[in-house]
């Protein structure tokens, strides 16, 4: 062979550089999670492979390729040079093992070899596996706990891709001397259209057992062609599996254990064992081979030496020589002639009964492991201390019957050799007697089978291996013979209601089939005798006692060399068919009150307009919410609020009838089909039957609860004909009886799409508006009314909208609470507003306390107190600097949890005050017990004084109860100098209002704080 040039040396070591990342970036379709693994490194295979075939020179390539794959992956290349050292040793090591156990070609000669060679790829696979682990876990990039599972992944993932794609390349050209004659190309087309059928079959069915179907295929091949099929067929496996996962379909997907470790487990062992079986397959023949080729030549060379020693007699009479020429020819024929068993593992042996001496030839003395100086004669007990004890009887009867018979003789029989190895003979004999008849000599051959033996022990075990794998299947499997049963397994006995195999064997399949389902089942077996392409079917199955079983069945054509049957698998399918009822059940109701969900009544709706459309009638679509529902959520907790809507769908289903639908779609919402009615006031109706039924109170324990609804009304198809359009309308028109006092129901109109778009896009906005800082502070001062300072200021939101300018909160603060971003917005306020307070400290302005407004849903916030202690924290500021305002609306929700959360605030430091007092109902009783420092006396009241005598009493009762309570008055609203002179003289502490200042941006009040201006009557 031309020895490769440098170039070309370089060339080829780019292009093995180039295959090997491009092997790797196929392989991480197959990653396994945590660690981004492969579950098949075909990478690992490939580098053994140009190692074993091109030698260790290759290394550069293989750790060039791992380098630069590893760094595509965003790895540091200190981990990248690691993991590369790490699989470059794993080719040169497992290559060096292989080479020096192995005599390895261009495929394996011995089925041992398979075994080896898995075992050498393992070991190198081990070196790769901990060297990339270790480094992962010890860069960070790997946690401790999976540590061993990533390793463990890795050393599967190497191995797979060596013992896969590494014999591929190996045999690749096997057979390129092999006569590919018609019948042959045929064969192999035939065979791979089946076998591309029975894996487009096995992976379009979701979790069916079918992966056994491959291995009649494998064994096929095995038996009719060599290793270098059976390897590419195993790689074409490989990506038929892995296709299936990736698509999540075949037997593989929806497993409860991890798919590609699976895939992993599933093509080592079939490839494995399939790989070996053309191992032994191909040693058979080539020692089937080799003995006709040696028994060809021993009966040549017996033909011609006959007739040479007929030509050497005839000249030894004549020459004495030529005698000595035929002696010299005689010579070198035995020569050959021991060659030839040697070649053939095949001695002889003679033994002269008279004399008891054995000689045997040079092989015999080989197969027994009997040293040369010892061969040439020895007694026949000699003879039998090479057979184990147990045979040596047997051996001796059959010596001493051929003396008796004088009859050829033949038996097997075990050899213990000289080193402990045992090997097992086929010997043939004859007996030679004298002119009188009797026996002088017993002769014959020795033929060391010991290998044929192993391979038809293999056989054996492969052949019980697949029939466990059958028998313990927990599927049914018949085998069908012109449409009758020739085997069962025993889940197969079981399926059918029967306890023996006799009650099976030769009954017609169909028969076991219910007679509703034979004609379908029995046209799909009928398609399968005319197509090699495996089919399908569902059905049942009935018993004697008149129970049935669901079943789905596959089936598939199973050939042999005699005659054409049917394999079926079927399945108990009951509990999967109840399993999917229940999933569908769940999939299309609300598992809290069991109404339909939003997919059913979409389902429901879609077909009731299609119906609509064909008889021109009408329906409606009504949208439910709850009033006031999030308060038992907050007050009493989810348990309880899950028993409200339970109730409460409850009474919506009693108001409908059975052909209308109602359905809860999240939360405290609802949606109600009505379909068609020849009375126009129908739907008005039901709307206000639903209202009633969800204003009657609901007792949940020993608690009563109030809530209410708003409906809104979309009708078909006036409103719209799509069933987006009509909920979506629904919706518009259930905003707009809320806005207009909830407890009502309004149909849709086109002014109210208009009004909906605008509160979309306001909510659109102010979703972003924090992230965006368009919400700013405004401060309006509080005065001291004794000495006209300024004493405070209360903290003002502002919502600078990019379009419609600076907005007031009554524009957009009611919408944040719909939309649950008021406590989110508060806690901004408080932390703005600690920011500012300490900013203005720090820059010696006269220290004040400033007032923030808090939200309800901020108390339901059980983290809230700790909030704020963070956010003075941060700030640096005094949490007396702080005054947190709730209204007295406020008080009426829950005030026991209320009444400890203020506990906590009063706990921190932080002042208390009660904002818009007056307005409540029920307050005064808790006031006594709220933890607060200051009473805001509600601008309404502060407006028409001192002309309004009932607002001059009022005035005067609070300004007495709060003061009996030895808490602090502020008035707000104080627009006039004849309010300001009222309160002062009444004894009213602060006050607020444009009288003194509207609310000012943050630099304007920092101002106005600087001026220290006077207010004085």
């Amino acid at each position: 062979m031309k020895a490769p040039t440098q170039f070309s040396v370089i060339a080829r070591l780019g292009l093995f550089t180039a295959v090997y990342i491009l092997l790797g970036k196929i392989s991480l379709l197959l990653a396994i999670d945590p660690s981004n693994i492969s579950a098949v490194w075909p990478a690992a295979g490939f580098a053994v492979a140009i190692t074993l075939k091109y030698g260790y020179r290759m290394w550069p390539a293989i750790f060039l390729g791992a380098v630069i794959f590893v760094g595509t992956t965003g790895l540091p290349p200190a981990l990248a040079v690691a993991m590369g050292m790490g699989n470059t040793l794993e080719a040169v090591i497992a290559s060096w093992l292989i080479k020096r156990h192995i005599a390895l070609s261009d495929r394996f000669t011995r089925s041992g070899d398979v075994f080896r060679f898995v075992l050498f790829a393992a070991a190198g696979a081990s070196i790769a596996g901990w060297t990339g682990a270790t480094v992962l876990l010890a860069s960070g990039h790997l946690q401790a706990s999976h540590y061993l599972e990533s390793w463990f992944t890795w050393i599967l993932g190497d191995l797979t891709g060596i013992a896969i794609f590494a014999p591929l390349i190996l045999t690749w050209r096997a057979n390129a001397g092999r006569d590919w004659n018609r019948q042959a190309i045929a064969e192999i087309i035939l065979f791979s259209l089946a076998y591309l059928l029975c894996g487009l079959f096995v992976f379009t069915l979701r979790g069916a057992p079918l992966l056994f179907l491959f291995l009649p295929f494998l064994i096929w091949l095995a038996f009719r062609f060599s290793q270098s099929e059976v390897a590419k067929a195993n790689v074409v496996l490989v990506a038929m599996v892995t296709i299936g996962i990736i698509n999540n379909t075949g037997p593989l997907a929806g497993a409860a254990f991890n798919p590609l470790l699976l895939l992993q487990v599933f093509v080592s062992v079939v490839g494995i064992t399939a790989l070996a079986l053309a191992a032994t397959i191909d040693e058979r023949r080539q020692a089937t081979h080799d003995l006709k080729k040696l028994q060809d030549e021993l009966e040549l060379l017996v033909q011609r030496r006959t007739a040479e020693l007929h030509h050497a007699v005839a000249a030894l009479e004549n020459d004495v020589a030529a005698r000595e020429k035929i002696q010299n020819a005689l010579r070198a024929k035995e020569t050959q002639l021991e060659e030839a068993q040697h070649l053939a593992h095949m001695g002889s042996w003679e033994w002269d009964a008279a004399n008891d001496r054995m000689t045997i030839s040079n092989e015999m003395a080989r197969i027994y492991g009997i040293p040369p100086d010892r061969h040439a004669s020895l007694p026949y007990k000699d003879y039998l201390t090479y057979i184990p004890a147990e045979e040596c009887h047997l051996v001796d009867e059959v010596v001493q019957g051929a003396l008796t018979t004088r009859q050829p003789f033949s038996y097997e029989h075990h050899v213990i050799r000289s080193d402990g190895a045992w090997r097992y003979l086929h010997c043939r004999g004859g007996v030679k007697t004298d002119a009188a008849g009797n026996p002088v000599m017993l002769y014959g051959t020795a033929h060391d089978i010991t290998e044929e033996k192993a391979l038809q022990a293999g056989l054996r075990e492969a052949e019980e291996l697949y029939r466990k794998l059958v028998e313990l299947s927990p599927d049914a499997i018949y085998l069908l013979h012109q449409g009758r049963i020739a085997f069962s397994n025993d889940a197969g006995l079981k399926l059918a209601g029967v306890g023996s195999h006799g009650q099976l064997t030769g009954k017609n399949f169909i028969d076991l089939i219910c007679p509703g389902d034979r004609k379908s089942v029995a046209e799909t077996l009928h398609r399968l005798a005319h197509s090699d392409q495996a089919v399908s079917a569902v059905g049942k199955i009935g018993h004697g006692d008149g129970s049935t079983v669901d079943i789905e069945l596959a089936a598939t054509p199973f050939s042999t060399q005699i005659r054409q049957d049917t394999l079926l698998v079927v399945r108990d399918i009951a509990e999967r068919k109840s399993a999917e009822q229940k999933i569908y059940h769940l999939a299309h109701h609300d598992p809290l009150t069991g109404l339909a969900n939003r997919m059913l009544f979409k389902e429901r709706l879609e077909h009731a307009i299609a119906q609509a459309h064909r008889t021109r009638k009408s329906l409606a679509v009504l949208f439910i919410d709850l009033d006031h529902f999030k308060i038992i959520n907050d007050t009493a907790g989810h348990n309880a609020g899950d028993q409200v809507l339970r109730e409460c769908a409850q009474r919506l289903h009693d108001c409908l009838r059975d052909s209308d639908t109602v359905a809860r779609t999240g939360g405290d919402e609802f949606l109600v089909l009505v379909e068609s009615s020849s009375d126009p006031l129908h739907v008005p109706s039901v709307a206000q039957k639903l209202l009633a039924a969800v204003e009657q109170p609901f007792h949940v324990g020993e608690k009563e609860y109030a809530i209410g609804a708003s409906i809104g009304i979309s009708t078909y198809p006036a409103d719209g004909i799509q069933v987006e359009t009509l909920v979506k309308n629904a919706d518009i028109a259930m905003y707009r009886a809320k806005a207009e006092g909830r407890g009502r129901f309004r149909y849709y109109s086109a002014a109210m799409a208009a009004q909906s778009l605008e509160r979309y896009a306001m909510e659109a906005a102010l979703r972003h508006a924090l992230d965006r800082g368009e919400m700013e502070l405004y401060f309006q001062p509080k005065i001291s009314l004794r000495n006209g300072r300024t004493s405070g200021a209360e903290a003002l939101i502002r919502w600078n909208h990019p379009d419609h300018g600076l907005l007031l909160p009554h524009r957009f603060i009611s919408l944040a609470e719909d939309m649950g971003l008021i406590a989110e917005i508060g806690l901004w306020a408080i932390g703005e507003t600690c920011r500012h307070c300490r900013g203005w400290q720090d820059q010696g302005l006269p220290p004040i306390r400033i007032a923030v407004n808090l939200a309800y849903s901020q108390f339901t916030d059980d983290s809230f107190c700790s909030r704020v202690h963070h956010l003075l924290q941060d700030a640096g500021l005094r949490p007396d600097s702080l005054e947190l305002e709730l209204t007295e609306t406020m008080l009426m929700k829950n005030a026991e949890r209320l009444m400890d959360i203020l506990h906590q605030l009063k706990r921190l430091g932080v002042h208390l005050s009660v904002d818009d007092f007056g307005t409540g109902y029920s307050s005064l009783a808790y006031l006594k017990r709220l933890p607060v420092d200051s009473v805001k006396v509600d601008r309404s009241f502060i407006k028409d004084l001192p002309g309004d005598s009932e607002d001059v009493a009022i005035t005067h009762a609070v300004l007495a109860l709060v003061h009996s309570l030895k808490r602090t008055v502020v008035a707000e609203g104080v627009e006039t100098r004849e309010q300001f002179e009222f309160l002062l003289e009444n004894g009213c502490e602060e006050g607020q209002g444009f009288y003194f200042s509207p609310a000012l941006p943050a630099g304007e009040f920092r101002q106005f704080l600087a001026a220290g201006k006077v207010f004085a009557l």
